[in-house]
């Protein structure tokens, strides 16, 4: 069964899509979404962008706003991102030593994006906001 929507024909069935598939053109892969993925992409890393969106922060800071994130794994997500000139660590000698971690102007671009995707949670999970989402 066929749609006719805009003048444009809508498979409905999977079995008109696999009759079709054979003419569609191929998927590809994009290599950049492939990377920025790989390192947006896991675990924790998208929330630690989203956390130094609102200021700078230390170490035991981003720690305890992450309920779950052990400190090896933070460690290395901010190793990642700095690594990727998303994050930048900033060491004050002190006395006290104290370290420092904030976005560089590349990190600070992803804001938009990092608002569009609170936008879109708020749509997709309506029923209630989560408590200090902005």
């Amino acid at each position: 069964m066929e749609k006719e929507v805009a003048s444009k024909k809508y498979v409905t069935t999977l079995a008109e899509v696999m009759a079709t598939s054979s003419t569609l053109p191929e998927l590809e892969l994009c290599a950049r979404a492939t990377r920025v993925f790989a390192l947006l992409g896991k675990r924790w890393s998208g929330l630690l962008i989203d956390l130094l969106l609102q200021r700078p922060a230390r170490f035991s800071e981003l720690a305890r706003a992450v309920p779950g994130l052990s400190e090896r794994v933070l460690g290395e997500r901010l190793r990642e991102l700095e690594e990727a000139g998303l994050v930048e660590r900033r060491v004050d000698t002190g006395p006290p030593i104290s370290v420092t971690y904030l976005l560089t102007p590349l990190g600070e671009e992803l804001e938009p994006a990092m608002r569009e995707l609170r936008d879109w949670a708020s749509k997709l999970i309506a029923a209630r906001p989560a408590a200090g989402c902005g």
